[in-house]
């Protein structure tokens, strides 16, 4: 059985080969060659993930419309709203929640909020045409805030205020 090679003789072995490797004035000279691709690899790498952090920010939900609503009168709402909804041309990062608390009777207290800010509150009562006509009204009622929302970030952004109106 043969002894299996122990840390000085490979001390010994990478000697003798520098020894061996020496110029001839009797220096020994080590070259080594540092391995880029590695590095290359990692730059590579990290283009890679600013990329994907680039388009991932590109793909940002924008418009979404949530339903919370429990009862049949509260889905109907969230049905006609959502099929008469289309969303103001220039306007991103909103959210619209359809929210529904119960009612006494067989009515629906139906409520809409806009980026967490509650803008309608509303008894409905369980016939069709009050629904559509409620839900148009809602419609028109969060395309304008959103609107105005809209501009009002832009004026900020410009550094002046939005004129208050009464």
């Amino acid at each position: 059985m043969t002894p299996a090679p122990t840390k000085n003789w490979i001390f010994i072995f990478l000697a003798v080969v520098v020894w061996l490797l020496g110029s001839s004035d009797g220096h020994a000279q080590i070259y080594l060659q540092v391995d880029t691709t590695q590095s290359l690899n990692n730059e590579q790498q990290n283009r890679l993930n600013e990329q994907r952090l680039k388009t991932s920010a590109d793909l940002e939900i924008d418009g979404l419309v949530m339903d919370e609503t429990v009862t049949k009168i509260g889905r109907t709402f969230y049905d006609v709203f959502h099929m008469q909804w289309e969303a103001p041309q220039g306007v991103r990062n909103f959210t619209i929640v359809v929210k529904e608390k119960p009612a006494r009777g067989n009515g629906a207290i139906v409520s809409v909020a806009v980026n967490d800010e509650n803008i309608f509150e509303y008894q409905l009562q369980p016939r069709q045409e009050v629904i559509e006509e409620v839900a148009s009204y809602v419609v028109a009622l969060v395309t304008e805030h959103l609107m105005k929302d809209q501009l009002a970030k832009q004026l900020e952004a410009e550094g002046r205020k939005a004129r208050e109106v009464y």
